[in-house]
């Protein structure tokens, strides 16, 4: 056998990330978090019932402030250990501790938004006006008011999160420590399977044995627990229904879209668009790249592999940081030492290791380090799965200019800055190496990873979720088979009928976590949207825009997505930088095709 997951702690050091920074010992996390604890009873102790005058409630926004940064500060010493060793029971204990408290804390804390919803609206304006630190908080105050609950309501909704929250939990029991993979027979040899393993290189292999196979295997295991996952995936969704019902939203998606601060056009939009448009272009691609590996037919196992080349080549991290650095450079030296610092403080974990979370993610803290997940191929792929994290990284370390209430930003332009440095990342290469090959290997990859994760892949997942909303909020009854005809609908109708979409790529709904955090991956294509249009004004003028968009990335929450685009230079209230993503990407097949 090979190929096998070592454990966590048989990883080299370097290759993880420092999570002492945040910090030194469990016993100082622990003092740490009993303090939190007083902090929180004294918070509400002082400022209960009493936010009627502007001293006091600007008293009170003050301490809720240090309150928000100190809980981020221990929420991610609890959690980001346990995403890299998700069976080590140390560290779940360690989590544990963090969640009775948190449950305890969260409505000691959150009376301040229910307080501060009952109060006049004009009076609420002049604090606005004269707190422009908070003007974006006042504002989500504001959105929300006609949909507030009484304020025992909003406190009983609070004490009930942690139960919110169940599902996804229960989703990850089930993916990290319930299902276990059979090996699998390729090339003669017998190899493990995982789903880290699946995602992160087999599924990407210019292998067909290997590729085929271990899909084989990896949906075979999915389908054991498919009822399992509906149950928990259709419960997450029916406590979302519950509470857009109560706060009076016509249906469960418009609920959802109000907390993006996002209109119900620009959802059906991304989906409706790229389903018609995106759809011939990438049926194209994918022609051409299994023509170019001598497929005797594309099945789903083949979607996502790159054109084979002799620059396919292996980078590791150290490599890595010089090859991003000098890529994306053009965004100033400041953004340069983040990614120096992102390596040298050790804020990535690179380490494939059995128990480790699937994916990517970047996690900021406010007032500490934006630690990235990764599961480290060495391959193109990951090395823009790596620009995409610093993206997040660079975005959140320039919004810490603004308060930590006025911090994030809505989800709709989440995903731009991190798909901008994709897009950055791979014209940078293909401005300086003129090389036909290499070029049709980076379109490639451009075109593989980067759009076809952003607006296919999460497209996809965008376009089912709809679908179930849809018929849930229309009381209509789902269970794990219809979930899969629904995916396996959407699949089929995005591809055509050139390809063999088989049964199993039904199950493919079941391993996305993104559909516990709402609507969630519509937002990647309209990221990429964005991301797609900066790059190429990053690149044709830099002396101007570079200045603009870091400025942009700077204003946090301060401005809407919509409006923040638009600073950035991008309207988005028409379709036409989609349509003009769309057409870019039908660009690069054209190429493509030109150069092999």
């Amino acid at each position: 056998m090979t190929n096998a997951m070592p454990k966590r702690q048989e990883i080299d050091v370097q290759l993880t990330w420092d999570t002492d920074i945040l910090f030194p010992t469990p016993d100082n996390y622990k003092e740490n978090l009993a303090a939190y604890a007083k902090q929180v009873t004294a918070f509400e102790s002082n400022y209960k019932g009493k936010l009627t005058d502007k001293d006091t409630i600007v008293s009170a926004l003050t301490e809720y402030e240090k309150i928000v940064i100190l809980d981020s500060r221990l929420s991610h010493y609890a959690f980001l250990p346990l995403e890299v060793d998700k069976m080590n029971t140390e560290l779940a204990s360690l989590a544990n501790e963090y969640d009775l408290v948190s449950a305890k804390a969260r409505p000691q804390r959150d009376f301040l938004y229910s307080e501060l919803g009952q109060l006049d609206e004009a009076f609420l304006l002049e604090l606005k006006e004269e707190q422009p630190q908070w003007a974006a908080f006042f504002d989500a105050i504001l959105r929300d008011k006609s949909h507030q609950l009484h304020p025992l309501q909003e406190e009983l909704l609070s004490n009930f999160a942690p139960t919110f929250g169940q599902p996804y939990n229960n989703y990850g029991v089930t993916k990290f420590e319930d299902m276990t993979f059979e090996n699998f027979e390729a090339n003669g040899q017998t190899l493990d399977n995982s789903y880290v393993l699946f995602e992160n290189d087999y599924e990407l292999s210019h292998d067909t044995e290997i590729r085929r196979n271990s899909a084989a295997g990896f949906y075979s295991t999915l389908k054991k627990y498919k009822n399992t996952t509906a149950a928990t995936y259709l419960s997450h969704i029916k406590n979302e229904q519950i509470e857009a019902r109560l706060r009076g939203f016509d249906n469960t998606i418009d609920f959802l879209l109000h907390r993006q601060n996002v209109s119900r056009d620009l959802f059906d939009r991304q989906i409706d668009v790229i389903m018609k448009e995106l759809a011939p272009h990438m049926r194209r691609y994918v022609k051409l790249v299994a023509k170019a590996h001598g497929l005797d037919k594309i099945t789903h196992a083949d979607l996502k592999i790159s054109l084979p080349s002799e620059y396919n080549q292996r980078i590791t991290p150290e490599e890595s940081k010089q090859f991003l650095i000098d890529c994306l450079g053009i965004l100033g030296e400041d953004y340069v030492k983040m990614i120096e610092q992102s390596f040298d403080e050790r804020w990535i974990d690179f380490a494939q290791n059995e128990g480790k979370a699937t994916g990517g993610f970047c996690a900021t803290l406010y007032d500490g380090p934006s630690y990235i997940l990764l599961s480290w191929t060495g391959l193109m792929n990951e090395v823009l799965v790596l620009a995409h994290e610093l993206g997040h990284a660079g975005h959140f370390q320039l919004a810490k200019k603004q308060s930590v209430l006025s911090y994030d930003p809505s989800l709709y332009f989440i995903e731009a800055p991190s798909t901008a440095n994709e897009v950055l990342t791979c014209n940078t290469l293909l401005k300086n190496n003129q090389d036909p090959g290499f070029q049709a290997y980076l379109i490639s990859e451009l075109i593989s990873r980067t759009y076809f994760h952003n607006m296919v892949t999460h497209l996809l997942e965008a376009a089912f979720q709809r679908e179930v909303y849809t018929r849930l909020d229309n009381e209509e009854y789902l269970n794990g088979d219809i979930l899969c005809q629904i995916k396996l609908d959407v699949i089929k109708e995005f591809w055509g009928e050139d390809f063999e979409i088989g049964d199993d790529a039904g199950l493919i709904w079941m391993r996305q976590p993104h559909y516990y955090i709402g609507l969630y991956p519509y937002t990647y294509s309209a990221g990429l949207t964005i991301g797609t249009a900066m790059a190429k004004q990053l690149e044709e003028n830099p002396e101007e825009v570079v200045e603009k968009w870091l400025e942009t990335l700077s204003l946090g929450a301060s401005l809407s997505a919509q409006d923040l685009a638009k600073h950035a230079g991008v309207d988005v209230s028409t379709d036409q930088p989609l349509k003009e993503t769309i057409a870019y990407v039908g660009s690069l097949v054209d190429k493509l095709e030109s150069l092999i």
